[in-house]
């Protein structure tokens, strides 16, 4: 028999002998899901395709806890912050779990819904590979929805929607003092003293930062509706830095849990008696918008064509437009206002909806 011959043989009998196998399965909070597949990976976290009982689909986020309560504090800050928000363009949390294991170490699950397109990333490079491109108008549309749910985060109002989200997290519900504390605050990342961090009646504007934006963290609807994801790095957006430990401590977290081609100058180089805030999100949207026009982050492209250091190219904000596909000066504005290097002069997320529908406005 030939070496194919083999081959064949060993596959047929492999794959009839996975089928013989019972389905895994787990429960959470008393509900059964089967594991279908493993959809993603990265550092200690897992994402499934499970199945319920009634047949529907759910993406589950399954994040190892090993170095004790840091880590699993990481991960119930994750939780937290999608009880915060109720928008279309966030993505919800369905349910969640904390399970000892026998290590002693805790796994959490975190059960959301799943995306059958994928997200952003996934048409990205899809794009990049058929040699295709978004068409302008569509583009802008996508962005200017994307926006939207940033604006969320950014204008979010204290309990403005606690009610629904404390029916929509079951048993995990998140009051509305835990809520007026900081995300970050055991870190020792102290927020800006304002009026803004208060919680008088009515409820006040407390900007949230997402902090990790990128095409690979903004699922798609079967309706090409665009969801932020990821809210592991999500945080109160206005950090007062009071000293140099407390700069590097932001310094090393960003390093860790944002993405260095969509990560904002001022992460990198984190200054003393500096506040960050919003600005972080708006310089991710224009890396964004360019990855989504051009198939690549801008810095990326630049480091490849020049062999120049990212790092270096990021803080000094060096990137150029390729040539090719052709958009407007309109919409590569948009860009290169969200890639303003200096944080104190990039436009807030209002100003950049205003700059989109602009840009939208040219071909009405």
């Amino acid at each position: 028999m030939s070496l194919s011959h083999y081959i064949l043989d060993f596959a047929y009998t492999f794959n009839t002998c996975i089928n013989c196998f019972p389905t895994p399965s787990l429960h959470i909070n008393n509900r059964s899901y089967k594991i279908q597949r493993l959809l993603g990976e990265g550092g200690f976290s897992y994402v499934y395709l499970v199945q319920a009982s009634n047949g529907e689909y759910f993406a589950l986020k399954k994040i190892r806890c090993p170095f004790g309560a840091e880590s699993l504090q990481h991960a119930m800050k994750e939780i937290d912050s999608y009880k915060i928000f109720n928008d279309e363009h966030i993505i919800n949390m369905i349910d969640s779990n904390v399970v000892q294991e026998r290590d002693g170490s805790k796994t959490v699950y975190i059960l959301l819904p799943y995306f059958r397109r994928g997200n952003l990333q996934d048409t990205i490079n899809a794009n990049l590979i058929n040699h295709t491109h978004y068409d302008e108008r569509e583009a802008l549309q996508l962005f200017l929805e994307i926006a939207q749910g940033v604006r969320v985060m950014h204008k979010h109002r204290v309990g403005e929607d606690s009610a629904l989200n404390t029916r929509r997290a079951g048993n995990n519900t998140l009051d509305l003092e835990r809520e007026a504390q900081p995300l970050m605050d055991d870190q020792g990342f102290t927020p800006v003293t304002s009026m803004a961090n208060l919680l008088p009646s009515g409820g006040a504007v407390v900007p949230y930062s997402h902090r990790d934006i990128k095409p690979a963290n903004i699922m798609l609807s079967q309706t090409g509706v665009p969801a932020l994801m990821d809210l592991g790095s999500c945080t109160r957006a206005r950090i007062d830095v009071a000293s140099r430990q407390q700069a590097l401590e932001l310094q090393d977290y960003a390093a860790e849990y944002c993405t260095i081609s969509y990560r904002a100058p001022e992460l990198f180089d984190v200054k003393t008696n500096s506040v960050l805030d919003e600005g972080v999100d708006i310089w991710s949207l224009g890396c964004t918008y360019f990855a989504l026009l051009y198939c690549s982050s801008p810095f990326e492209l630049q480091s490849s064509e020049s062999g120049a250091s990212l790092s270096l190219a990021i803080i000094n904000g060096q990137y150029r437009f390729p040539d090719a596909p052709k958009y407007s000066e309109r919409t590569k504005d948009v860009i290169r206002a969200c890639l303003t290097v200096d944080p104190k002069h990039r436009p807030d997320i209002d100003r950049v909806i205003l700059m989109i529908q602009g840009a939208v406005q040219q071909f009405l």
